[in-house]
């Protein structure tokens, strides 16, 4: 029988994102069915309080190739990239946030690096439109990534990555928090793939709120450095390990 799993999956990761997530969808759509790659769009809402899911449903009940998949609690960011993982089918997956700031439309510069080879391409928002206070913190993240498991990427944490078949089958979440980006770069090292970067479009956010409390600035900054410590310490017990056996 014939493969009819899509070309590329893009998986929309939302919570309380109702009122950008008609916008990104509908726009989602519309260059989708342009490009010509068969596609499907998974949005996968992560126990929203407000009008996000019926807004998804919407779009599902008339359009067969979008899926609404709905947990039953928050699993925070990490888990809505799990779920995107468990679910995808197709060759190529895409993750991308909901709250209006990447867009679709930048797919092909990922796919044309995948397609050469890399198995793993996230976005860099090399202009950014984030408050001031957003870009240093966003500064120190990615510092805490270098000194910590030697992080190769400008922009860690961006809301728009895309893997291959090979990646989405090797990769793995094990850590439960408000971010994927930084596992999915190890866990793409830990298994030898290729990695790369691709500059993207960034848009001013255009509904809901961060994920993040910025409150409480402390503990986030606690928080990071002991997910980047403990990936780090993953990232060189696994070098070790094939170093002994390789001698």
């Amino acid at each position: 029988m014939p493969d009819l799993s899509p070309e590329i999956v893009l998986a929309l990761t939302a919570y309380n994102e109702e009122t950008a997530l008609e916008d990104v969808i509908a726009r989602s759509i519309a260059f989708l069915e342009q490009w010509g790659r068969s596609w499907e769009i998974l949005v996968i809402d992560n126990h929203s309080t407000d009008a996000t899911p019926e807004i998804a449903r919407r779009f599902a009940d008339r359009e067969p190739r979008v899926r609404l998949i709905r947990h039953e609690e928050n699993r925070l960011f990490s888990g809505s990239c799990a779920t995107a993982l468990r679910e995808a089918k197709g060759r190529y997956l895409a993750i991308m946030d909901t709250d209006g700031q990447c867009v679709a439309t930048d797919l092909p510069g990922f796919l044309e690096k995948i397609e050469a080879g890399v198995n793993f391409v996230t976005g860099w928002r090399r202009k950014r439109h984030d408050p001031f206070m957003r870009l240093v913190i966003s500064s120190v993240f990615n510092a805490l990534a270098r000194f910590w498991f030697g992080n190769p990427l400008h922009d860690l944490n961006c809301g728009f990555r895309v893997m291959d078949r090979n990646f989405i089958e090797q990769a793995e979440i094990r850590h439960r928090v408000n971010m994927a980006g930084p596992e999915l770069v190890v866990r793409a090292m830990l298994a030898g793939l290729k990695i790369d970067e691709v500059e993207i479009e960034h848009h001013p956010r255009s509904g809901g709120r961060n994920c993040h409390d910025f409150s409480r600035l402390l503990d986030l900054f606690l928080q990071t450095n002991r997910y980047f410590r403990d990936l780090g310490r993953e990232l060189k017990e696994s070098r070790r390990e094939r170093a002994k056996e390789s001698s």
